[in-house]
């Protein structure tokens, strides 16, 4: 593909092989994050070309294939580089705000929703996914399912060939979750664990994840549909910590804090610099995150994938040079 020099947004255009050229393209927004990557694996090798937008150019992207859009997705002036597309994927999201650099839920999980509808409706594309969460609705204590059910709202408003998917916490290689609590795992004496740790999680592979996005796209049957993504058993908050320290090789005691101190304790600090809750994910947490997957293992033959703890930090440990503390980006 011959590289141009955008009026818009900066970009990154891979040199495509001539037979690309007779590739499906799709628009992937989020494209640069953990789901991102593996999607774009995935998109790559069922013949894919991809339209891969994200805040900015990611050095993991550059591929024969991909063509680097960075732009904000909440924003305009990116959506010509859709023209073209069939279908669209959008993976936009945060799990905790920066109201300072203008990255609220409000903004990612509804405006840029809304935005990617319009581009869709705007070049011709009838086909899309979008990712939401486990938990999302519009009764939702947290504003972050809130701010998901509005997104999807967008989505299910538009008239394209929408389909929705809810996943549980996502686990694999450089997951956030993953790298957040290792290193604390790790170098703490003990674990302080947010009341009485029973509360479950379906941990769920980014690799099936990324699966049943890729199968949706062609089967008419995922259209209109909404899919909750979990793994194959469901795992209190004790155990998924336990299972992490075997992986990791180390034990800690886990010391349980009452609700009624850690509620008012987050609240007070979540605004300072380096906190590691905020109000929002205690809710979220205590919540739990489980769901019948019945649907998702008639339409895409899964989960099937247990969680085991940071098998892929393992991996990486073993080679001393790589910072496994860093989130790859």
């Amino acid at each position: 593909m011959p590289r141009r020099t955008p009026t818009g947004p900066a970009s990154s255009e891979s040199v495509a092989h001539p037979a690309q050229h007779r590739r499906r393209r799709i628009l992937l927004t989020g494209a640069s994050g953990f789901v991102g990557r593996e999607l774009v694996r995935q998109l790559l090798a069922e013949g894919w070309e991809i339209v891969a937008v994200a805040r900015r150019l990611c050095p993991e992207l550059t591929r024969p294939g991909v063509v680097q859009v960075a732009a904000d997705v909440a924003g305009d002036g990116w959506q010509r580089w859709c023209e073209g597309c069939h279908a669209a994927i959008n993976l936009v999201g945060i799990i905790r705000e920066v109201r300072r650099s203008g990255a609220t839920f409000e903004r990612l999980h509804h405006i840029a929703a809304a935005k990617v509808v319009a581009a869709c409706q705007n070049n011709g594309i009838r086909r899309l996914l979008q990712m939401s969460a486990l938990g999302t609705r519009t009764t939702a204590i947290a504003e972050y399912h809130r701010s998901k059910w509005r997104g999807e709202e967008a989505v299910r408003a538009s008239g394209l060939d929408w389909t929705i998917f809810r996943p549980a916490l996502i686990h694999g290689p450089a997951s956030g979750f993953e790298t957040e609590l290792a290193p604390r795992l790790r170098s703490l004496p003990f674990f302080p664990v947010f009341g009485d740790g029973t509360y479950k999680m379906q941990p769920i592979a980014v690799s099936e994840v990324a699966h049943a996005f890729v199968a949706a796209l062609d089967r008419p049957a995922a259209i209109g549909q909404c899919y909750d993504l979990g793994g194959p058993e469901a795992l209190t908050w004790d155990e998924l910590l336990a299972r992490m320290m075997t992986t990791l090789g180390v034990h800690r005691p886990l010391v349980h804090i009452p609700l009624g101190f850690a509620r008012p304790l987050v609240s007070l600090l979540q605004h300072l610099p380096g906190a590691p809750v905020t109000r929002d994910q205690l809710t979220m947490l205590i919540e739990g995150s489980t769901c019948d997957t019945a649907a998702a293992a008639l339409a895409f033959d899964i989960p099937q994938i247990r969680y085991q703890g940071p098998t892929w930090m393992r991996l990486v440990t073993a080679r001393p040079s790589t910072d496994v503390t860093r989130p790859l980006r």
